[in-house]
C-alpha cells in the first residue's frame, strides 16, 4: 500500500482525481488533501506521503513552494496543471511525471506505474545496500525475505543452500524452504563478502558449514541429503576450502 496526497485548491479537480484514484485503491491510499502551499507543507509532514499529486498554481504560493518540503520527507512528486508551458520546471524540480489537465485515466495509470517502479527500485537498492555493508562488516546474523503478504526474518546460520528456479530463488533452511522473487545473481551479491556461502554451481549457492558428504570425482556435495553438483569452474575452490578447514 502506497499512502499518497492530493496538493490542489480546487474542489471540482480534487473530486476528478479522487474518483480516478478510486480503481486504484488495492494499492493507493489518499493521506491528504490539500488546499493552500501552507496546508500543503503541513500535511506532508504529519503524513509523509509516498508520493504527491501537486498542482502548479495554489493560493499563497505555487506548487513549487513545497518542493523543499517534499524532499525531505523523500516524498516523489507528479505535476498536475492545466498549462504545459510548467512542464521543462517541472522536471527540473525532479517531478517523477507531469499531467495535463484534464487527466486522462490511461495518462495516470502510466504516472502510478511508473511512481511506484521508482519506489521500489530505491527501496530494493537501499535494502541491498544495507545487507551488503552489515555482511561485509559480519555484524549480521540474519536476512528479511518476503513470506507470504507479509516479511520473516531467518538465520543466515540455518540456511542450507540457494537453488535457481528461473527467475525466482529457493532457499532452503533447517526447517523450511521459501521461494522469492529475485535471482540467484542477487543472493551472490549480497553475500559475495561471506565466506561460508559460495556459489558451486550456475544453479546453485551453499553453506558450507553444512556440507554432509563431498564427491571430487563426480564434482559433487551433500547437504541435508540433497546432491548438488558443483561445476568444474568451481571444483577447485570447494576442494581448497574444505580440504584447508
Amino acid at each position: 500500500m502506497y499512502t499518497i496526497g492530493i496538493i490542489e485548491d480546487e474542489y471540482f479537480a480534487q473530486r476528478v482525481l479522487i474518483n480516478l484514484l478510486e480503481k486504484h485503491k488495492q494499492v493507493l491510499k489518499i493521506v491528504h488533501v490539500s488546499n493552500t502551499v501552507q496546508e500543503a507543507k503541513k500535511d506532508i509532514v504529519i503524513h509523509k506521503p509516498d508520493f504527491v499529486f501537486l498542482d502548479i498554481e495554489l493560493p499563497g504560493g505555487n506548487g513549487f513552494d513545497v518542493i523543499d518540503c517534499l524532499r525531505t520527507q523523500k516524498s516523489k512528486i507528479i505535476f498536475t496543471t492545466a498549462y504545459e508551458k510548467f512542464a521543462v520546471k517541472a522536471f527540473e524540480a525532479s517531478a517523477v511525471d507531469y499531467l495535463l489537465k484534464p487527466i486522462l485515466p490511461e495518462r495516470l495509470q502510466i504516472a502510478i506505474e511508473r511512481i511506484i517502479h521508482q519506489i521500489k527500485t530505491e527501496k530494493e537498492a537501499s535494502n541491498y545496500e544495507g545487507l551488503t555493508s552489515n555482511l561485509k562488516a559480519n555484524t549480521v546474523q540474519n536476512i528479511t525475505i518476503k513470506y507470504k503478504d507479509s516479511y520473516k526474518i531467518i538465520k543466515i546460520a540455518d540456511i542450507l543452500y540457494f537453488k535457481a528456479e528461473g527467475a525466482y530463488t529457493h532457499i532452503q533452511t533447517l526447517d523450511s524452504s521459501y521461494l522469492q522473487s529475485n535471482k540467484l545473481n542477487f543472493y551472490e551479491g549480497i553475500f559475495q563478502q561471506h565466506s561460508s556461502i559460495i556459489r558451486v554451481h550456475r544453479s546453485w549457492m551453499i553453506h558450507t558449514k553444512h556440507i554432509t558428504t563431498f564427491s571430487k570425482s563426480k564434482r559433487s556435495i551433500t547437504i541435508a541429503n540433497q546432491e548438488i553438483p558443483i561445476s568444474k569452474a568451481n571444483l577447485k575452490v570447494v576442494f581448497d576450502l574444505l580440504t584447508s578447514s
